[in-house]
């Protein structure tokens, strides 16, 4: 018979919203992706990523995401520059079942009409190095896995908040 940690509920009711979200996501105007060529442009104030990247290909992923990064702190266009101060990324501490591994990227506030699409953004800066930088990129995402993406608006619920 198998023992229960504490974290075992935990991860269950991670892995239960996590899906809740997906699926929410779906049939609420978020778009599931692979990694395709194609544009990512954000229609809201807030935009959120979130990546499902599998066992084993974090480092892989991670390395990319901080080119990604580079790409936009060190570009001459000011918008790009803007999305690289507004874009943050997080990873689920623990792994998902299965063992893939989670990423949030919150963008916040989305830049309007700046095109997020990784591959674009990383042959805009390193062209000699996008191929490699676009195969680590999709080789992240496992068979089934890929990318939500959503566009969300907050809601004001008149929520008090406690200052820190």
């Amino acid at each position: 018979m198998m023992r229960r940690t504490s974290r075992t509920p935990h991860r269950h009711r991670t892995a239960v919203l996590v899906a809740a979200a997906f699926v929410g996501g779906l049939g609420w105007g978020a778009t599931r992706t692979t990694a395709q060529p194609g544009t990512r442009v954000f229609t809201a104030d807030i935009g959120m990523v979130i990546s499902h990247v599998k066992s084993g290909q974090g480092v892989r992923f991670e390395r990319t995401m901080k080119r990604v990064g580079e790409a936009l702190a060190l570009s001459d266009e000011f918008d790009r520059r803007r999305q690289a101060v507004t874009w943050k990324i997080y990873k689920a501490k623990d792994p998902l079942e299965g063992g893939s591994l989670l990423y949030i990227s919150m963008l916040n506030p989305v830049v309007p009409g700046a095109d997020y699409w990784v591959p674009q953004i990383l042959n805009e800066a390193f062209p000699t190095e996008v191929q490699e930088l676009y195969d680590g990129y999709a080789g992240a995402f496992g068979p089934g896995q890929g990318q939500l993406l959503m566009n969300l608006t907050p809601v004001g619920l008149g929520l008090a908040t406690i200052e820190r």
